[in-house]
């Protein structure tokens, strides 16, 4: 199942990326293999409306980076950043990154800008870079390499991903009519649900207070 997961998580990370035609032509043709790893997950979720949204979108892609730019970053309606949930405590935000990062080094990982440290994207491709890390260490026998990184995946979802990914995806849906966004909300929400099973002890942000982002001199975006 471990080759799935990974997979599910690259392809997510991808979708959440900044849109562009090269992005759309990378999701399409993983279609397929998604609607595999899905199967192989027991995840119900609608392949062939996503591949008929993406389709459609690649003749308007401009519309597709104006309403990410406007969800993520300027209008601040659904920040893809997992500090942006902290704001009201400053001292946390900036534990909460270092925290982050200190996961990434760990691994002798450098997330480079444009790309931040917790950003959706980033946090989505370094869980299959974990997945993927444990797999690797297994299939030759080194149980403890195997054992870190099965160890650092429960944990950063559990601190970290885990945390934030539900009020994430409500507030996409609720602050969007783009057919892709909502499609791709709802697979994460579907995904990650699934893979928090028999992770204890996540306590899920349920607030975001739009106000105090904006007083601050906080950034999100692209």
């Amino acid at each position: 199942m471990s080759v799935y997961k990974a997979y599910v998580y690259s392809f997510l990370s991808v979708a959440f990326s900044y849109p562009s035609e090269e992005v759309l032509d990378e999701l399409w043709g993983g279609l397929d293999d998604l609607s595999l790893s899905l199967k192989e997950l027991g995840i119900e979720f609608d392949v062939e409306a996503l591949r008929r949204v993406i389709e459609e979108s690649k003749r308007r892609v401009l519309d597709l980076k104006g309403e990410w730019t406007s969800l993520f970053s300027t209008s601040l309606k659904a920040p893809a950043n997992e500090t942006a949930y902290e704001m009201d405590k400053a001292a946390r935000r900036a534990w909460e990154l270092a925290d982050i990062e200190g996961f990434y080094k760990a691994f002798g990982l450098d997330v480079k800008p444009p790309v931040e440290p917790d950003s959706l994207v980033a946090e989505l491709e370094f869980m299959a870079y974990l997945i993927k890390k444990e797999m690797y260490a297994e299939e030759r026998g080194m149980e403890e390499e195997a054992r870190i990184a099965k160890e650092a995946y429960t944990n950063f979802f559990r601190d970290h991903l885990g945390r934030w990914y539900r009020i994430f995806t409500d507030l996409v849906k609720e602050n969007t009519e783009e057919e892709y966004y909502k499609l791709i909300a709802t697979l994460l929400r579907l995904f990650l649900d699934n893979q928090r099973e028999g992770i204890e002890g996540i306590k899920d942000i349920e607030e975001y207070r739009k106000e105090v982002l904006e007083g601050s001199t906080w950034k999100c975006g692209f």
